[in-house]
């Protein structure tokens, strides 16, 4: 009875590690799609602002451009580095 079980044991344990090994890859890469997409609107949205203050203030205001250059900052830091 000792041995059949063991057989068993083995035969159940080398079937399971089958089928982890043989399972689809991990959502690792729609996470880095995701942050791809993430990225790329959040820098259309900063370049949708600047071109807004640029429209109210001019394009010669260095207002318009330290607001600019922080959401580019801010974007990389948050999805685009990631």
């Amino acid at each position: 009875m000792r041995r059949p079980f063991s057989l068993f044991t083995a035969a159940l344990i080398f079937c399971l590690l089958a089928l982890l090994l043989a399972a689809p890859a991990s959502p690792g890469s729609a996470q880095g799609a995701d942050l791809q997409q993430k990225c790329d609107n959040c820098i259309r949205w900063v370049a949708e602002r600047y071109n807004q203050c640029v429209a109210v203030h001019g394009e010669s205001d260095i207002r318009c451009s330290d607001q600019f250059n922080e959401g580019i900052v801010i974007c990389h830091r948050n999805f685009c580095e990631q």
